[in-house]
């Protein structure tokens, strides 16, 4: 299969070409600002489906905005009718194409002369975030991700401003589906539309993303369950330097070993390891609500249960020759001893983050 990709160097055109080359059997044709149109003449008449993804937002001159967008469109819609080719046109277009202004007017020319070919595919897009977009340019969420992560000042005129945003990879996967044979997702009269669309203020945006740089200087990392939030700290990771991708955590040492939290959640408790020398045992301890998974992933251990009412006991035997991942249930006194020769390494989850004035945790010796 052969594709071309208009625009191939730019935010979306990058994304796109790298996840088509994943892709078996596929050829990427790539045509950039100052490639001449004859590379489009050229091997219009071999592609199997064309990206139309190249366009002019921040233009020296008004002209550049119908050169680039409007007559660039004319130019491969006219081509295709010429050599009277069927071949599918994924063009990318933005929901600013209803507004009177040169860049909404040049791409709504552009969306009218790519509507008299019949096999087209024209996408309004959103606001589209994620890696790779140029900060400091025309986005604001690329803006801030890279302002925040390099301790530049935020500049805000109106916080309660409200955006309308599209995630990258969500572009992307409509697009790859497109040539995977199925038809767009969401389309409404002539044009299509990328889902899911989130709305956020400008405020919200600076404290989402303030957020995210806070987090990474500690052990708590975001509510990645949130799809929005997922994919807005995905992009933000994309804008930080790697030397600041590493951090220390507090280790506590004593005569028995260490004890290091890992990892803090907002909603889903966190995880800690701990290092015991042999004969050590931790525990002797119950809980009502909290409740934890522990998997010794070095050594061996022996840990045992007590019920704190009917006195019941029960051991279990563990090792790292086989990973188990034990469930520690409340009303329970337990413990865990390192049975071994050498170092017993124990991963811990707990389904909520320590507090201190509440840990729910009350020491009964088994």
């Amino acid at each position: 299969m052969k594709i071309l990709v208009t625009g191939a160097g730019g935010f979306i055109g990058k994304n796109l070409c790298v996840q088509l080359k994943e892709l078996p059997e596929v050829e990427i044709i790539t045509f950039e600002k100052d490639d001449p149109f004859s590379k489009i003449e050229e091997n219009i008449k071999e592609v199997n489906y064309i990206f139309h993804l190249a366009g002019i937002n921040r233009p020296e001159s008004v002209e550049e905005f119908y050169k680039g967008n409007t007559d660039l469109t004319a130019s491969i819609i006219n081509l295709l009718k010429n050599y009277n080719l069927n071949t599918p046109i994924i063009m990318t277009s933005s929901i600013q194409a209803t507004r009177d202004n040169d860049y909404g007017k040049s791409k709504k020319q552009a969306e009218d002369i790519a509507n008299t070919y019949e096999n087209s595919y024209i996408y309004r897009l959103h606001n589209v975030f994620g890696k790779w977009c140029r900060p400091n340019y025309n986005s604001v969420t690329a803006t801030f991700c890279y302002n925040v992560a390099h301790n530049i000042d935020l500049i805000i005129n109106d916080g309660s401003s409200e955006l309308e945003l599209i995630y990258i990879d969500d572009i992307v996967e409509e697009f790859i589906n497109i040539v995977k044979g199925n038809k767009p997702t969401h389309k409404e009269d002539s044009y299509c539309y990328i889902s899911p669309v989130y709305k956020i203020t400008l405020q919200e945006l600076a404290d989402k993303i303030i957020g995210f740089k806070n987090n990474m200087e500690s052990i708590l990392v975001p509510q990645t369950g949130d799809e929005f939030t997922k994919k807005l700290f995905s992009t933000y990771l994309s804008y930080v330097e790697l030397d600041d991708m590493v951090f220390t955590p507090k280790m506590n040492i004593d005569e028995r070993g260490s004890f290091t939290e890992l990892i803090k959640t907002l909603d889903s408790g966190q995880v800690s390891v701990s290092i015991s020398k042999p004969g050590i045992f931790r525990g002797n301890h119950y809980h009502h609500t909290k409740m934890e998974k522990f998997i010794v992933i070095k050594g061996q251990a022996k840990i045992t249960f007590k019920h704190i009412l009917t006195g019941e006991i029960k051991e279990y035997d563990v090792n790292d020759r086989e990973f188990k991942i034990v469930n520690i249930p409340v009303g329970y006194t337990h413990k865990i001893e390192n049975t071994g020769t050498g170092e017993m390494i124990l991963l811990l989850w707990c389904n909520e983050i320590f507090d201190a004035n509440k840990p729910d945790t009350y020491f009964k010796k088994i």
